[in-house]
């Protein structure tokens, strides 16, 4: 008689537990889904860095929004790091969530402390609100810290109340530039170029005017009843932070895949990840990712590698022409040249200076211009 009194009861376990399972699962969707996908990386990042900060982040995004956490196992690298908000919201729907989280875990090439940095942006899929940029520096030895604290900025924006009380109180937004982002106590209300006039409760509201590239605007606005307030807002373009690069030997620099000068060389840029390409004849290319911030200045000193075992180079110059051994050598370096006894061709205009010079088997070494002589160049 005891025997099938237990067995009952483990029945009756079992349908509670199902019931409660099935409880929870409710309440999950009633609360929302908020996709994760593991981030891409730029630069030369340790898979080990990314599963511990991935493992960190998600945590912390769950135990800071109450949302439940998906991983986006579907979704592309590619698509998780776009940090662009119509791919970020695609994600989102892949994964049959209302929020998605797309960023990158970054190497940064010159790190004042911390040797990685990240960069996110989160999306409500629903409402078609998106954040700016969100960066922050990571140490690889303790990813919580960082995990926690892009956690806190996820629950703000995921927490932002999505509805505004509607009345009889008008606000009319516009801006300079146009086509800005307007939110009212962190809901959109759409884009300055295509806004009416919203209707609203009485009361104070903290506006915000946000557009890529400029300074957000925030303000406290009080709205009264049966009346429409007109607000103007100017907005201050981002000056950025600047890039101060340089290099042995000087190189040419590229910024963003866009020619920006010689080594040594100061850049501005807004702020954000850059791509550095420094490239010089007889070397082979350098590219770093750099994190530009507000008012600061990210500083890069790189070592070129030679491009073969034996370079020989020279400073550029367009009233110098160099020969060796009777044939024009175009560029600032000399390819493919054989060791020994070689000669060695100045010409400017009408002077024509040559110098026998015995070239190495290996090495890299600097062509002087004014005096002929080959001078070994060392590399730190």
């Amino acid at each position: 008689m005891g025997a099938p009194h237990l067995r009952r009861r483990t029945g009756s376990y079992r349908a509670a537990a199902l019931v409660a399972v099935l409880l929870l699962t409710a309440l999950g969707a009633a609360f929302g889904q908020v996709s994760v996908p593991t981030f891409g990386t730029r630069g030369d990042v340790d898979s080990v860095v990314v599963d511990r900060f991935m493992a960190a982040f998600r945590s912390a995004v769950g135990a800071a929004t109450g949302l439940e956490v998906r991983n986006g196992d579907l979704i592309t690298p590619g698509i998780a790091s776009s940090l662009e908000p119509e791919l970020a919201t695609l994600i989102a729907e892949l994964d049959s969530a209302r929020y998605a989280v797309s960023g990158e875990i970054a190497r940064l090439a010159a790190p004042a402390v911390d040797p990685y940095a990240i960069n996110l942006i989160v999306v409500d899929a629903d409402l078609g609100r998106a954040t700016d940029l969100i960066s922050a520096a990571l140490d690889p030895a303790a990813p919580e810290q960082s995990a926690a604290a892009l956690a806190a900025m996820v629950a703000t924006f995921t927490a932002a109340k999505v509805e505004l009380p509607r009345g009889d109180s008008g606000l009319f937004v516009s801006s300079e530039p146009g086509d800005a982002q307007v939110f009212v106590d962190g809901v959109s209300l759409g884009r300055t170029s295509q806004l009416d006039v919203a209707m609203l409760m009485p009361g104070r509201y903290q506006l915000e005017v946000r557009k890529e590239g400029f300074l957000p605007d925030v303000r406290m606005i009080e709205l009264r009843p049966n009346d429409t307030t007109l607000i103007h807002v100017i907005l201050t373009a981002i000056s950025g932070g600047s890039i101060q690069i340089s290099s042995r030997p000087a190189a040419r620099v590229e910024l963003d895949g866009a020619a920006a000068g010689t080594t040594p060389v100061t850049l501005s840029a807004l702020p954000g990840m850059h791509t550095v390409t420094l490239k010089r004849d007889g070397f082979a290319d350098e590219t770093v990712d750099v994190l530009v911030r507000n008012y600061r200045v990210s500083r890069l000193q790189l070592q070129l590698q030679p491009a073969a075992p034996l370079v020989v180079f020279w400073d550029e110059s367009r009233e110098m022409l160099v020969f060796i051994d009777g044939v024009f050598q175009p560029g600032g370096s000399a390819e493919g040249i054989a060791p020994g006894l070689r000669t060695f061709e100045l010409r400017r205009g009408s002077e024509t200076v040559k110098y026998l010079r015995a070239v190495p088997t290996a090495g890299v070494f600097r062509l002087d211009l004014a005096t002929g002589e080959l001078v070994e160049y060392a590399l730190q």
